[in-house]
């Protein structure tokens, strides 16, 4: 049979996502690696499905699965692709939609221009802070990049790092990783990001996960340094936060003592396609 699906962007990453309200399909995870193949199959980050809820107070249902076929946790940059595609296609004739995802049921706002609303827990700011070492400091006295002497230290899908410096494309991001992978003893996995502060609303950032590289698309660990910025009054609580290439942008809204972070991201569809099952 021939399946019907929608390659998506957003936020630095890519989506495959399946209509499985308007079409019925057994997936299993060697379709989903066989098509995330960049040269024989689609090529993805990603792969969503769409199906009926479960509850009848929900709109529709997604579940998320990496590129080796395995079910992840959603992330919100796929919950932009999937709502946006779901009010293109008028699967839902309305805005504000209540989405069943692993572990949650959220209410997705899809906007007029595209953008849309996703709520997200509230990351955990932690109280300690990590010192640069000595030494790193020591040769860069007087590096007109280097603000702060130590990190913000946060919890978003495990650790992150954050340091505040003038002007992210003066950090020599490769010395710095070098310097903290031989003294701080940070677990591999661990995001270390720079963050320039360019006014009271606009943030940007370069972000590095040990063991692995750069990142330049969502992950939730550009949510926690927003917040960490907004709680030490960095910015004010309506923000806005893009990667330094410019690949991912997003706005996040934290009302005082909230539980919640309200983050706005934009996504597109590339084509519509269809594949062999």
């Amino acid at each position: 049979m021939l399946l019907r699906f929608s390659k998506m962007h957003g936020l630095g990453s890519d989506l495959m996502v399946i209509d499985l309200i308007s079409q019925y399909a057994y997936i299993q995870p060697q379709h989903m690696r066989a098509w995330s193949d960049r040269r024989c199959g689609v090529g993805f980050q990603r792969l969503a499905l769409i199906e009926v809820p479960q509850h009848p107070d929900v709109d529709f249902s997604c579940r998320v699965f990496d590129n080796d076929g395995a079910e992840v946790d959603w992330l919100a940059s796929d919950l932009c692709c999937v709502a946006r595609l779901v009010a293109d296609k008028r699967l839902i004739s309305k805005a504000q939609m209540r989405v069943e995802v692993r572990h949650a049921v959220l209410d997705v706002q899809v906007h007029a221009d595209g953008s849309v609303t996703v709520p997200l827990e509230r990351p955990e700011i932690l109280t300690d802070r990590m010192t640069l070492p000595l030494s790193f400091i020591e040769q860069r006295a007087h590096a007109s990049w280097l603000l702060d002497s130590s990190f913000s230290m946060l919890t978003a899908s495990g650790l992150h790092a954050v340091l505040r410096v003038a002007d992210v494309t003066q950090v020599p991001m490769a010395d710095l990783i070098e310097y903290l992978e031989k003294y701080a003893c940070l677990p591999r996995g661990t995001i270390i990001s720079v963050v320039h502060v360019r006014d009271r609303v606009n943030l940007s950032v370069l972000m590095w996960q040990l063991g692995v590289g750069f990142i330049d698309y969502f992950n939730p660990g550009l949510c926690a340094l927003t917040v960490s910025a907004m709680q030490q009054g960095w910015v004010n609580r309506q923000a806005q936060i893009e990667f330094a290439n410019g690949k991912a942008r997003a706005r996040l809204e934290w009302l005082e003592n909230a539980t919640q972070v309200h983050f706005t991201g934009s996504a597109s569809r590339i084509y519509e396609g269809q594949i062999r099952l």
